[in-house]
């Protein structure tokens, strides 16, 4: 069996994000047109239970919860590019064995090969379904899709594994390449490594195929489908809910808005089945992005106004000055933390408090500063501030700004003209300073609802929980900072589960060990103290209750200038394992230092980014972490990551090897007015202790990341706006 346990905030949240989310989408004359491939009961474009060759639209996410025959999939589907689309699923299959139901978790990814065009090309694509799973669900195709006529789509394919378990005829691979092609050995184990003996490799292949029509009645679409799977293993159980007795699956679906599918079907000639997809896409936001309020509108300085540079010099000309700008700035969501005075430059430090793209915080700085400044200052430089560290300042001349106002290509050519370096956390002697005075010491505080998922574990599958979360903040400076965190078990609350079975210090099996009781549960209890020793160099040292489950030490320097589109890293930690059911440090006993290197690049490709990291992890193994990301411009962001350490995987458990798959969902993409608040969720196929590490909170890499010139420019054109 396959178990894992999730975090705060895990699963649950997207689910009900994303279900929220959709139940606002509408359809659209595009889609009446040329609507969206369907989805099948594993989760991905296709017909019923069989694959098809189309592709999502790129960037969609897709949940789906299908059910029949005792059987429960619960898919995530990515279209990661135009033609590669990868899965995550998590599957009940009641009476696997004799009074023991089995809980799975797989992976699938297709590419597609050939796109449909004109009259006679198909889309052609070869898929491995459950090729990273305990092979379950093993098997591989190649599928072609084509739309004989508008309203109807004919898919015709071969498939290995389970989809060539009935009709098929002799593998040509098995032909060509000799009998170790014949050979196809699926250990249903603890599974999580690729079955490279396995791909594409069997005695047999079938045919599968069928045809999906979208009737003449809005959102309505009938399929029907020839399967070639057995379900053999399914029904193995006396007690099997499931009996196999026909090769021939009927359904009609209904689209109830663009983000919402229900479908209804007659199964394999014996079972009812249901499923419901929900869609959502960060290129299409559930909410127009223009209805905050509108810029303040600028104008040139006069030809006749004064440009004299006396007033810089004069300290009670520059606090009215400070505190008009803040008072202005304000009002557009920036708070003004500092101010660099010189007759002909003025370098302002802003904190964006709302607005979800940066260009467009540091666009409205500068309106402000046109309207503001003596007409002397020729230089206006924004530094944006991020968690008390400067990252970023951008130069922009003033002149070349006002040439623009009414330029239609006033966006393109102000990313050409502006300036943009890493900010020096030096003050230049020529410049005079005003500093806010009303910002620090600055005491926060906050209490919220937490919900959170346990799934993925034998003894009860699937559990909601809410926990009532508490956190202040007391910054000192904007370097020093203490910070708290309580949560307190509401609903949904478990029991101790006890020890974990592990090979290995249990650093992160029995984190559901934490979740558990009524008693409030200290989750943070840090000092932190953050700075710039270079324009291009941050350091950070937190210390105390770093985590739910570790307390101690950590240390972290990055290297990223602004200018370029990669960096550097080093964190190193000394940690101790919290009691379960305390403060103190008595039941495990256990002290670790762990630490990694770091490499972080943003490759420019289609907003792809990669982190590696190497070093020690919580257990004391050793290995890496690649991690990749694709990152939108409106703060979506898709993620899969996997670690590799000396632990063997026989040690590590089920899973074989730790991964999984990130989700950030930005607020502002569902919400017509401006915020920064975004839903962040981590899934991994399972909860063990190798490659577990150490889960900090301010890590200063993503402070810095969206900040620097390859970030700014996926959103510039949000500077004017």
């Amino acid at each position: 069996m396959s178990r894992t346990r999730a975090g705060a905030r895990a699963l649950a949240i997207m689910t009900g994000t994303v279900s929220a989310l959709a139940l606002g989408a509408t359809a659209t004359a595009q889609d009446a047109l040329d609507p969206p491939p369907s989805v099948n009961l594993f989760g991905t474009p296709g017909l019923i239970d069989m694959p098809s060759a189309e592709m999502k639209p790129d960037g969609e996410v897709t949940f789906t919860y299908s059910y029949f025959g005792g059987q429960q999939r619960r898919s995530l589907t990515f279209q990661i590019l135009p033609r590669i689309t990868g899965t995550l699923r998590y599957s009940t299959i009641e009476e696997w064995r004799e009074g023991v139901d089995l809980y799975d978790r797989s992976f699938d990814v297709a590419f597609q090969l050939v796109r449909e065009e004109g009259p006679w090309i198909p889309s052609v694509t070869i898929g491995l379904r459950d090729f990273l799973g305990t092979g379950v669900y093993s098997g591989e195709y190649i599928v072609a899709s084509k739309r004989v006529v508008p309203s109807v789509t004919v898919t015709g394919g071969i498939g290995w594994g389970r989809l060539g378990t009935l009709g098929g005829f002799s593998n040509p691979i098995c032909d060509i390449f000799g009998n170790g092609a014949c050979d196809r050995d699926v250990d249903i184990g603890e599974g999580g490594d690729f079955a490279w003996e396995s791909y594409f490799q069997g005695e047999t292949v079938a045919p599968f195929g069928g045809i999906e029509w979208r009737t003449p009645v809005d959102g309505l679409t009938v399929k029907a489908e020839y399967s070639p799977d057995a379900y053999e293993r399914e029904q193995r159980s006396p007690d099997s809910p499931f009996e196999r007795k026909s090769r021939l699956n009927f359904g009609a679906e209904y689209r109830v808005t663009r983000g919402i599918t229900l479908g209804g079907y007659w199964m394999y000639g014996s079972e009812a089945g249901v499923n419901l997809a929900i869609t959502a896409n960060p290129n299409r936001p559930l909410q127009p992005q223009d209805l905050a309020p509108g810029p303040l509108p600028v104008t040139a300085r006069a030809a006749d106004a004064p440009r004299g540079p006396a007033w810089a010099a004069n300290e009670a000309a520059r606090e009215q000055l400070g505190q008009a700008l803040a008072a202005a700035l304000d009002a557009e969501g920036v708070r003004l933390q500092e101010m660099r005075v010189s007759p002909r430059t003025v370098e302002v430090l802003i904190v964006n408090r709302r607005i979800a793209q940066d260009p467009r915080a540091i666009g409205r700085t500068v309106r402000v500063l046109q309207t503001g400044l003596p007409a002397s200052v020729e230089t206006f430089r924004v530094t944006v501030v991020r968690n008390g560290l400067p990252v970023t300042t951008v130069e922009i001349d003033r002149s070349t700004y006002e040439s623009l106002i009414q330029r239609p290509d006033a966006g393109q050519r102000m990313w050409e003209q502006a300036r943009i370096v890493s900010a020096d956390p030096r003050v230049p002697e020529q410049f005079a300073v005003w500093q806010r005075p009303d910002l620090f010491p600055a005491f926060e505080w906050a209490i919220f609802p937490a919900l959170y998922l346990t799934y993925l574990t034998p003894e009860d599958p699937i559990r909601f929980g809410l926990n009532i979360d508490g956190r202040a903040s007391y910054r000192l400076t904007p370097q020093l900072s203490f910070t708290a965190g309580v949560s307190q078990p509401a609903l949904g609350r478990t029991d101790d589960p006890g020890p974990a079975d592990t090979e290995l210090q249990p650093v992160r099996s029995e984190s559901a060990r934490y979740f558990a009781g009524s008693s409030p549960n200290l989750t943070r209890l840090t000092g932190d103290y953050v700075t710039k020793v270079r324009p291009d160099t941050y350091v950070r040292a937190s210390a105390g209750y770093l985590e739910r489950m570790f307390a101690g030490v950590s240390g972290e320097v990055l290297w990223k200038p602004s200018e370029q589109s990669w960096g550097l890293g080093l964190e190193l930690n000394y940690v101790a394992q919290r009691d379960n059911d305390g403060l103190g440090f008595g039941q495990y006993d256990y002290r670790v230092a762990t630490g990694h290197a770091s490499l972080y690049w943003d490759t420019g490709f289609e907003g792809f980014e990669l982190q590696v990291d190497a070093g020690r992890y919580l257990a004391g193994d050793w290995g890496s972490t690649l991690r990749v990301t694709r990152r939108f411009p409106n703060g979506w962001a898709l993620g899969a990551f996997a670690t590799l350490t000396d632990v063997p995987a026989e040690d590590f458990g089920e899973g074989s090897f730790d991964k999984g798959v990130t989700l950030e969902i930005p607020f502002r993409w569902a919400t017509p007015f401006e915020t920064l608040a975004r839903n962040e969720l981590t899934i991994r196929s399972i909860n063990r202790d190798g490659g577990a590490r150490l889960d900090v909170e301010n890590r200063l890499y993503p402070v810095v990341r969206d900040l620097d010139r390859p970030a700014l420019r996926r959103n510039w054109g949000a500077f004017w706006q």
